[in-house]
């Protein structure tokens, strides 16, 4: 066997599928696909996944929110995703639920280094990648949980409401988020800092929102630690609004002892246009 095979088996072990195979189960009922994506072939998992996202069939919902849960396989993983993505808004109160419970990759912790891309941050939470793919229908159910007691849960559905407004302009979360940002500085809940980080990454996939601005910038002006400064400032970057109040505080930081600060201040500096 040739490497090129080799590599072939392992993704066809991993849930890999071509559309040939799907044919011989479109037929299935979806009590039958289910039986299918609880069994222990992982090609079948897959086909079924794939199928019951094509029917939209609401009763496979559960079903694919228990398979997401406990899938290994990548690619039947992909599929159980794209398939509950599909279904759409009947599968987001299901996957609320399952924020913060699927895999151990979310943080729990304010990073070490600054985030240099572009892009918005790619949704660790499982659950929440799947109602990133959903989007705008996802928002209200989004914003509702916020007000959750749970606030690693709440920290994953931020990551969600951040990226579905970069992705989509969605920008009904703006308000909400706001209310968050002062009742986070205010109580100085979540004394790790994390939730706070959180919600002002959220504010960089709200591209030209004046209302964020000046509560990112009364951030600037307090003593919090370096990962909320130098996010601060990339969300300033993100945010592309060029007042000179936010050429002054920005220009602040470009001379900071702290490189990763120092950094976020010149990227942010180049982002919002201002001259060397």
């Amino acid at each position: 066997m040739n490497f090129e095979e080799k590599k072939r088996k392992n993704r066809r072990k991993r849930g890999q599928i071509s559309p040939e195979d799907i044919s011989p189960y479109v037929d299935l009922p979806t009590e039958g696909l289910v039986e299918m994506l609880q069994g222990t072939d992982p090609q079948k998992r897959t086909i079924a996944a794939v199928i019951l996202g094509d029917l939209g069939d609401e009763r496979g919902i559960l079903p694919l929110c228990s398979a997401l849960t406990t899938e290994k396989s990548l690619y039947s993983r992909i599929a159980i995703s794209e398939a509950l993505s599909k279904i759409g808004e009947p599968s987001v109160a299901y996957l609320i639920e399952l924020l913060g419970e699927i895999g151990k990759n979310q943080e729990t912790m304010l990073p070490d280094h600054y985030f240099k891309k572009k892009s918005f941050p790619l949704v660790r939470d499982m659950a929440g990648r799947t109602m990133v793919q959903i989007g705008k229908p996802a928002t209200p159910y989004l914003i509702d949980f916020l007000e959750s007691s749970d606030e690693f849960k709440v920290q994953q559905a931020l990551d969600v409401v951040g990226a579905i407004a970069a992705k989509t302009g969605d920008r009904r979360a703006l308000n909400p988020l706001l209310t968050h940002l002062e009742r986070e500085t205010r109580d100085c809940r979540g004394s790790d800092g994390v939730t706070l980080w959180k919600i002002i990454r959220a504010f960089s996939g709200f591209k030209k929102s004046e209302k964020a601005v000046d509560p990112l910038l009364e951030i600037l002006e307090r003593d919090y630690p370096p990962p909320i400064i130098w996010e601060t400032l990339r969300t300033l970057g993100q945010i592309r609004i060029a007042t000179p109040q936010v050429r002054e505080r920005v220009g602040s930081f470009i001379n900071n002892e702290q490189p990763e600060v120092r950094v976020a201040a010149e990227n942010a500096w180049k982002l919002l246009g201002f001259a060397p």
